[in-house]
């Protein structure tokens, strides 16, 4: 892979399950951070797209909730400590556990900036906690506003505020979790792809990536069955240009 600079275009690297790795407009920014090849008894299935050492200098870690897939301590243990870290209420403990200076604890709709970015917490449609015993966090997705608009879901199932998302920011680009839904335990707190491709249109957004598949199997559907509905789903709806399957290290220019 080449070597990561500052673009002057957006640049989006999957690195795997719901890590990201944006650079947007001067801000290098990554999304729910795990690089990790066991998750108690749940081993990766697909390579990391990017290991930590190679990452550029990092400006912002962004966590959406606290279960272990997406809040992964080991993972952030690799991370510069004097990145911006932003996450959800009754997190913040995490981090400053592990040493990172500047944390900042977002609920629905409050925003910080970061070198002239404005992020911004937004609803999702899941649950908290780090445990079952443990429900005192929360969860939630954010939109980056910079040089361009990015949305990422975090972990969610869909919810009636999208359609305000879409009214309220020109998404350029959606990060939309399409893993997990199966058995119907799970439904409503998870996309399935078809609920994926309805986002999209609820979004207003130009153009979606999918996440929250592939690395770890949650649940019962095939490993390899969510990116073959979402482009079915994606055809059927007459968006399959707008919709990107990527690849662990896959890069979008956008």
């Amino acid at each position: 892979m080449e070597a990561h600079k500052r673009p002057e275009r957006a640049r989006a690297t999957f690195i795997g399950h719901s890590s990201v790795l944006i650079e947007l407009g001067g801000l290098n920014l990554i999304t729910d951070p795990n690089f990790s090849r066991l998750i108690f008894t749940i081993w990766r299935r697909s390579k990391v797209g990017l290991k930590a050492k190679d990452l550029p200098p990092l400006d912002v870690i962004l966590v959406s909730h606290g279960h272990y897939d997406h809040l992964n301590l080991s993972s952030l243990k690799k991370l510069p400590r004097d990145a911006v870290v932003v996450v959800a209420r009754g997190l913040e403990q995490y981090p400053r556990r592990l040493g990172f200076p500047d944390v900042r604890v977002l609920r629905w709709w409050e925003s910080t900036e970061v070198k002239g970015a404005r992020i911004f917490a937004v609803p999702a449609r899941h649950f908290p906690g780090r445990s079952l015993w443990n429900r005192d966090s929360w969860y939630q997705g954010y939109i980056i506003q910079t040089t361009k608009t990015i949305y990422f879901a975090g972990d969610t199932g869909p919810f009636k505020e999208m359609s305000r998302l879409g009214e309220l920011f020109p998404i350029d680009l959606a990060f939309l979790p399409i893993g997990a839904y199966k058995p119907w335990s799970v439904f409503g707190h998870h996309m399935t792809p078809e609920d994926a491709i309805e986002a999209m249109g609820r979004l207003r957004a130009k153009r979606a990536v999918p996440i929250h598949w592939g690395a770890f199997k949650l649940s019962f559907e095939a490993m390899n069955e969510p990116p073959v509905r979402m482009l079915r789903a994606a055809r059927e709806k007459g968006v399959s240009s707008r919709v990107s399957i990527l690849k662990p290290g896959q890069q979008l220019d956008f």
